[in-house]
C-alpha cells in the first residue's frame, strides 16, 4: 500500500455499510466477512419485527447487538486507518534513514547529519538516528561528541540490539593515551 484512500470516502462507505471500509483500505476479506454480519444482525432485527416472539428475545436486546456490532465495526475501521497511516510513516522514516546512511557511504557528513537530526526531532528515542550521529561526529575527528552520541545510544538500546557495535564505538573513541593506560578492550 503507497497511499491511503480518503480517509472522508473510507468513513462515509463504512458507516452506510460496515466493512466497506476494510474493503476500500485493501481488506477484502475481513471487510466481505464484516458486510455479511452487518447483514445477518440487521435481518435478525427485521426478522423480530416480523416475527415478534420466535427466540423470546425484546425487541431491545435485539436494537443492543445490532448498535453494538455498528459500534464495533466502526471502532475496527478507526484502528484500520490509524494503522495504516502509522506504517506509511513508518516506511518514510525508513527512507529517509537509508537516505541517510548513503549520503554518510558517500562522505557528504552535513547531509548525513540533517536527516539524522530531522529524524530525532520527530522521534528522540531514535537509537538508529543517534548511532548514525555518533559515526559522523567520529568520522570529522570530533572525538567527544561521537562518545556523547553513543553513551545517548547505549542509553536508549533497551533491547540491547547494538549493544556490542555502541560498546566497540565507545572504545574507538578513546584518546590513544588514555587507551595505553587502559590495555587493551
Amino acid at each position: 500500500m503507497t497511499r491511503l484512500p480518503n480517509k472522508a470516502l473510507v468513513w462515509t462507505a463504512n458507516l452506510l455499510v460496515p466493512g466497506a471500509g476494510h474493503v476500500l483500505l485493501g481488506r477484502i476479506g475481513k471487510g466481505v466477512f464484516g458486510a455479511v454480519l452487518w447483514g445477518a444482525a440487521v435481518g435478525y432485527l427485521f426478522l423480530g419485527l416480523i416475527w415478534p416472539d420466535g427466540d423470546g428475545l425484546p425487541m431491545t436486546a435485539r436494537w443492543a447487538w445490532v448498535v453494538a456490532f455498528y459500534a464495533a465495526a466502526q471502532a475496527s475501521v478507526y484502528y484500520a486507518l490509524r494503522g495504516a497511516a502509522a506504517m506509511l510513516a513508518d516506511e518514510s522514516r525508513e527512507g529517509r534513514f537509508r537516505a541517510a546512511l548513503a549520503a554518510y557511504l558517500k562522505g557528504h557528513l552535513d547531509e548525513s547529519e540533517a536527516a539524522c537530526r530531522a529524524l530525532l526531532k520527530e522521534d528522540p528515542d531514535d537509537v538508529e538516528a543517534t548511532l548514525q550521529l555518533g559515526y559522523c561526529a567520529r568520522q570529522r575527528g570530533d572525538l567527544p561528541t561521537a562518545r556523547r552520541w553513543f553513551a545517548r545510544a547505549r542509553y536508549l538500546d533497551d533491547d540491547g540490539k547494538w549493544d556490542f557495535q555502541i560498546q566497540r564505538e565507545l572504545a574507538a573513541c578513546v584518546p590513544d593515551a588514555r587507551r595505553q593506560e587502559a590495555g587493551p578492550v
